[in-house]
């Protein structure tokens, strides 16, 4: 097996795992990363998402799991296509979360760029629509 072909098995059981678990359990992320882990979200922190701020350590990025699960619930989360090439691994999928207190769902195209060292993940950066999640976290019409 390729270490291609082992870094997109090792994404496909986690985003499988976290799916079927509707994110309840960010334990199968921690499995996976390095404690240097850095990650980047398109939303960078913004008002609406607070949470999606530049993280730069394993414990970080669990911080950035529960902010995303404390303030949405997993509708979807669906990454069907995987593209590898040496230590990179993009995934490219849709996503859908409800706002727990806006009731409103962003629903989106995903695509997530790994790095990989040593089995480990030790980058990650995440784009999606930020128009449609800051739409869904604020309050108003549905």
């Amino acid at each position: 097996m390729t270490i291609e072909s082992e870094n997109v098995a090792t994404l496909k059981e986690v985003y499988e795992r976290w799916s079927g678990q509707k994110g309840v359990d960010n334990e199968c992320w921690m499995e996976i990363m390095s404690d240097d882990i850095s990650l980047d979200s398109l939303a960078n922190g913004a008002p609406e998402m607070p949470f999606s701020a530049r993280r730069s350590s394993k414990s970080e990025i669990l911080d950035y799991l529960e902010g995303l699960t404390r303030d949405w619930d997993m509708v979807s989360f669906d990454m069907k296509d995987f593209i590898a090439q040496d230590d990179r691994v993009v995934a490219i999928g849709r996503v859908a979360w409800r706002h727990k207190t806006t009731g409103k769902v962003a629903d989106t195209p995903k695509v997530d760029i790994w790095r990989f060292r040593d089995g480990k993940a030790v980058d990650f950066v995440e784009f999606y629509d930020t128009a449609r999640a800051f739409a869904a976290a604020t309050p108003g019409d549905k």
